[in-house]
Order: structure tokens, then sequence, then C-alpha cells
């Protein structure tokens, strides 16, 4: 719990704060439009985020940090707990629970066998694998499933890709061009269920035809998968822990 009687200087903010349990990054960022100060506990990227105006504010953030303590706290309680690429630590993969099977004699590029994940070689290596080992894996799954859907609508797609995403699941960008749309997914998304995946992959798809959330785009979003709600509806749900995975802290 932060200190009731927490004070800052007024050129200062606090870096870290220790609160339910756990030291939590404290970001500071300044936005020309913003007309004061907000405040906002992500459980995504695990941190205390502070918007200021263009200038000034840091008295005013100190003090609704002060203020908001018993907030904070009830928010960070919520937060996931880190799943972090250790030996005999177990992630998710596929909407299954899946054991790290790390020996230093194990063959260096990680293998799934049934519900364990074997992979050798030095262990400050491991983490490098594993996370290497889940995008290819992600991309794997997800471009065929892209391409197929594209190919169904008849529209072009350059390029699928894989990367670590925070904001949302999937983009689609250049469908408006004629050498074909861009989509990129979170990697992270192989650690969800398949059927979740393939939402995901078919609401981008839906944006090769329509560029926005009309209600065409979601008819045809729901015309290509029938479970777009209950994938939306488990994201909401399960998608913050999926963040944590790989993480220390």
């Amino acid at each position: 719990m932060l200190p009731r009687m927490l004070r800052f200087r007024r050129s200062e903010l606090p870096e870290t704060l220790n609160v339910a349990g756990r030291t939590v990054a404290v970001v500071t960022t300044r936005r020309p439009t913003a007309r004061g100060v907000r405040l906002r506990a992500s459980a995504i990227s695990g941190r205390i985020e502070v918007s200021l105006p263009a200038r000034g504010g840091e008295a005013a953030a100190a003090a609704l940090l002060q203020s908001h303590h018993d907030w904070i706290a009830a928010q960070v309680a919520k937060w996931p707990a880190p799943t972090p690429f250790a030996p005999g630590g177990v992630i998710p993969f596929n909407g299954t629970p899946v054991l790290i099977d790390w020996q230093p004699d194990h063959p260096r590029s990680p293998a799934l066998f049934g519900t364990s994940l074997r992979v050798g070689g030095p262990l400050p290596l491991l983490n490098g694998r594993i996370e290497r080992w889940l995008k290819a894996q992600a991309l794997a799954d997800l471009e065929p499933v892209t391409r197929r859907l594209a190919d169904q609508l008849g529209r072009p797609l350059s390029r699928v890709s894989v990367g670590d995403t925070s904001s949302r699941w999937g983009s689609c960008a250049g469908a408006r061009s004629g050498e074909g749309a861009r989509i990129a997914y979170s990697w992270r998304l192989i650690l969800a269920p398949d059927w979740v995946r393939f939402a995901i992959a078919a609401h981008e798809a839906a944006h090769l035809v329509h560029q926005d959330h009309s209600p065409a785009f979601h008819a045809l979003n729901r015309q290509l998968d029938p479970r777009a709600g209950e994938a939306r509806r488990w994201l909401a749900r399960h998608g913050a822990a999926l963040h944590w995975v790989g993480r220390e802290i």
C-alpha cells in the first residue's frame, strides 16, 4: 500500500511504487493536447501510467498518486501473476498448460512433446529460445489461416507477420492498395486456444473488405466466424494474463 503521507518534490515523480506486494514502475508521458493529469493502472504493461499536459502538472500528479493510493493498490492486486520462462515452469500454449522441460543436454531448439516443451543449451539463453520458438509457432499457425480467409474473400494479401504489441491483437493496413494488405498479429495469440486465434484472423480478414467497424463489417465478421463474440469475451477475461507470460516481474 502507498504511504498515506507520500510527498514528492514538484519537479519529480517516483520511478517506482511498492504496492500490493509488487514493485511497480511509474511511467510519465507528456501529451501536448492534454488539459490535465490522468492516471491509469495498466494490467497489460504492469505499470502506473501518468499523463501530463505539455507543461507543468507534476504537483497535481503527485497529489493524484497520493489520493488514489487505495485505488492503485486494488487495481494492482487484480493484475495477473508473472509466468517466467523458467525450468519447471508452466506456460500456456494453444490454450493448454505446457511444462518447460529444460536440461542442459537437451537439444537447444525447443520441441513440444505432449504437454512438455523440451529445450536445452545455456540457461541464460532460455528466454530468447522459447520466445523465438513461440513467435515461429504463431506465424506458422496464423499465416496459412489468414491467407485462406483472404482467398475466400477474393482480396489480395501481401504480408502476414507477428510482433509483440500491447494495444491490439491484430491489425490490417494497406487494404485499399492494389498491392495487397499487410496483416500483423501479436505472437501471444499462440498461447490462446485455436478458436480464439481464428476469431482474430477472421476479424482482420473482414477488414480486407471493410476498413471500419460498420454494421457491414460486423456482419461479415460473424459470417466468417460465428464465435467472434465469444472470443472477444475470452480475451477480455484472459487476455491480460497472456502479456505476463515470459515476464519475470
